[in-house]
């Protein structure tokens, strides 16, 4: 036992050192953004409204492959009858590492959802989501499988967070209904990269809320437009719903990342 314990000891001490070092070298950055709306009270009377964000992101150093990344943001707005606030504790772990025949991912987060319709009240309503995600990279290929769980809560999980197109790894190319409460979604994905700037790929995600289950069949393509202008991307997405015919989507989408 005291052999044991002498092992692990020197282990434990440079794993706490390491993430240590890893915290320290960590970068940290908030935001704050405030609007009001003044509009003219004759012609529309208490039509004027206030709102603030409050944005901070922290995010370690990479270290042995591990990166970890939290977040919380809070949005409140008042009109002259409403006021509500909402915010988001975000936080998720990353791991990577190459082999000598391919590079994998390893990710996993967790986020609380919490909501108040008058900002007197006491009572938050709170709905707790987390998404695993495991992908692989083969040269051109790469492919991931994805879980996600949205637990028990009055109100979807579905606000939006600065820096992230999805909170949850198993968002379908378009439509997928998967930040209800009560809700388990499944993901596969498989894209290939025909050159540096061009990307094809399929998502299939299955989704049950309840005695509902949905399933979504999409197929992206992305280009890279560095020529025309720096960091423009064109992206075409087309998704099915598998229960009713009629919610296929199609989007044509145009970025720029400055």
């Amino acid at each position: 036992m005291k052999r044991l314990l002498l092992f692990l000891l020197p282990c434990t001490l440079f794993a706490f050192e390491a993430l240590v070092d890893a915290l320290l070298d960590g970068n940290l950055t908030h935001k704050i953004t405030a609007n009001y709306y003044e509009n003219d009270e004759e012609e529309i009377p208490f039509s004027s409204s206030r709102s603030q964000k409050v944005f901070f992101h922290y995010q370690t150093a990479p270290r042995d492959g591990i990166k970890l990344e939290m977040a919380t943001q809070s949005f409140a707005q008042k009109t002259y009858d409403n006021s509500n606030d909402n915010t988001i504790y975000y936080t998720e772990a990353r791991y990577q590492n190459t082999t000598d025949f391919f590079h994998y991912k390893l990710s996993a987060n967790y986020y609380a959802d919490t909501y108040r319709q008058s900002l007197a009240e006491k009572s938050v309503e709170t709905t707790n989501a987390f998404g695993m995600k495991a992908q692989v990279n083969l040269d051109a290929l790469s492919s991931y499988v994805a879980y996600s769980q949205v637990m028990n809560g009055m109100r979807s999980a579905s606000s939006d967070l600065e820096g992230k197109d999805h909170l949850l790894p198993t968002s379908s190319v378009l439509s997928s209904n998967n930040y209800m409460p009560n809700t388990e979604a499944y993901a596969f994905d498989v894209n290939y990269a025909l050159r540096s700037n061009v990307v094809l790929g399929s998502r299939y995600v299955l989704t049950t809320h309840e005695q509902t289950m949905l399933s979504y069949t999409g197929v992206y393509t992305d280009f890279k437009l560095n020529e025309l202008s720096k960091g423009l991307n064109l992206g075409v997405s087309y998704d099915k719903t598998g229960i009713d015919k009629q919610n296929n989507q199609m989007s044509i989408q145009i970025k720029k990342s400055f």
